[in-house]
């Protein structure tokens, strides 16, 4: 249940695919990052039809779709076992600023606590100034490590 000021949200589906490919082209065109058609609804495909991957969760006010956010599993012995990684977090510009945010990381950590994890990981682009702050006041701390990626296909 949700305040009334506040957005709600809901696990999506495979139906909702494509809501959620829009919100993920919107985000990765704000973000410089690279959006495939063609691989990129596969991967949400994926993720919307195998559970224990993870979940995405739809944020809608006042009858539309206002963001999402992704929430993927993996498994770290530093971390004694499963841990989620907020894979994604995206608010549309219009309803940003209102302690949104917040609440969305709210709702991705008792999400992943129901799943059962005992740490909740994110990534945040160094230049996104707001967000890390956001984050940062949120109880998230910065390891002091940087995320290395080797692309294997």
């Amino acid at each position: 249940m949700s305040a009334p000021n506040l957005p709600l949200h809901r696990q999506a589906h495979p139906g909702d695919e494509s809501t959620v490919v829009a919100l993920m082209r919107d985000f990765y065109t704000e973000e410089h990052l690279v959006f495939d058609e063609i691989v990129t609804p596969r991967a949400v495909q994926e993720l919307l039809s195998q559970p224990a991957l993870g979940t995405v969760l739809l944020f809608t006010h006042a009858g539309s779709v206002i963001g999402y956010l992704a929430l993927t599993y993996g498994f770290s012995l530093e971390f004694h076992g499963r841990y989620a990684l907020l894979d994604e977090l995206y608010l549309t510009p219009a309803v940003r600023g209102r302690g949104w945010g917040r609440h969305a990381l709210t709702v991705a950590a008792g999400t992943a606590r129901d799943a059962g994890v005992a740490a909740l990981r994110l990534e945040v682009n160094h230049a996104n100034l707001r967000a890390r702050s956001t984050y940062l006041k949120s109880g998230y701390h910065d390891n002091r490590r940087d995320l290395l990626t080797l692309w294997l296909r």
